[in-house]
């Protein structure tokens, strides 16, 4: 693993993306998609014991 600061190391975690979108055919369902964590930020989130699903 690389060697972080703890600024270089938030904006690492700042890359994880939660977005959400509606489909033309039925605007009333939201869909969720998230991008998967690097090792990195796995692990960093792993030693905090928070997932990053449910984190916002």
């Amino acid at each position: 693993m690389p060697l972080h600061s703890f600024r270089t190391l938030l904006k690492d975690l700042g890359t994880l993306a939660y977005n959400v979108t509606h489909a033309q055919p039925n605007p009333e369902v939201k869909i969720v998609l998230t991008t998967r964590p690097t090792p990195l930020q796995a692990k960093a989130f792993a030693l905090l014991a928070l997932n990053p699903a449910c984190t916002q």
